[in-house]
């Protein structure tokens, strides 16, 4: 089964073509200022230097977030538009599912770069999440993670950000897993599996996890004064 898989949420933008455990396709860049062009070039390059169409796919994913609000709201719309138009299933997943680490017995800090004091955070175990995902200052998260889950624990730390929470769990162990559409790729596929040929998947919706920043020009705001 073949999978196309992006990532636009978070601070490297990848695209991946996967057949099974089978890496096809696999591009990278630090580059995101431009990704709306960039995505959809790069897609078509995936798909021509494998000979292979929208058709050939099975199924599609994207990472839905948390991360930079551009770049989850590029991601979306275009492999929506890409699910639209070749009819395949669409499967989201967010920015900690891609991070994810599993340990035995392992509390999983998972923290994503937002480009801001404040990370996104989840800490998960083999179950899934133990306290609610957030968006605040690593030293908040650490407290509320000390209140809400007290003991021992052993710490997986893992994201683009887990770097910054060193200090805060010196005894942690620092999971380098690179997070990035092959990943995505192969979630997506063992989901898709794991469901079945008669599956259905709802639409993947956008995970901000915090208010969007707006700035209102001065112009527009004397006209609403006035």
């Amino acid at each position: 089964m073949r999978c196309l898989a992006v990532n636009t949420a978070t601070t490297v933008l990848s695209i991946a073509l996967v057949e099974d455990e089978k890496l096809l396709h696999f591009y990278e860049t630090t580059e995101t200022r431009n990704q709306g062009n960039l995505l959809l070039g790069h897609i078509q390059d995936a798909l021509k230097s494998n000979n292979i169409t929208f058709a050939d796919l099975d199924v599609l994913a994207v990472v839905v977030g948390p991360g930079s609000f551009t770049g989850i709201r590029i991601g979306l719309a275009t492999m929506r538009g890409i699910a639209l138009a070749s009819g395949k299933p669409l499967i989201g997943l967010s920015s900690f599912d891609m991070f994810a680490t599993r340990g035995a017995d392992a509390v999983n800090i998972i923290a994503v770069e937002s480009l801001r004091e404040e990370l996104y955070f989840a800490a998960m175990d083999e179950d899934g999440p133990l306290v609610a995902c957030s968006n605040e200052k690593p030293e908040t998260f650490t407290q509320r993670l000390n209140d809400e889950l007290p003991g021992e624990h052993t710490v997986l730390l893992s994201g683009d950000a887990a770097a910054a929470m060193v200090k805060f769990f010196p005894e942690a162990a620092v999971v380098d897993k690179a997070g990035n559409a092959i990943n995505v790729a192969h979630l997506a596929l063992h989901k898709f599996k794991e469901a079945g040929p008669d599956a259905t998947f709802t639409k993947p919706t956008p995970y901000y996890l915090r208010e969007a920043d707006v700035t209102i020009s001065s112009k527009i705001a004397r006209t609403v004064k006035e």
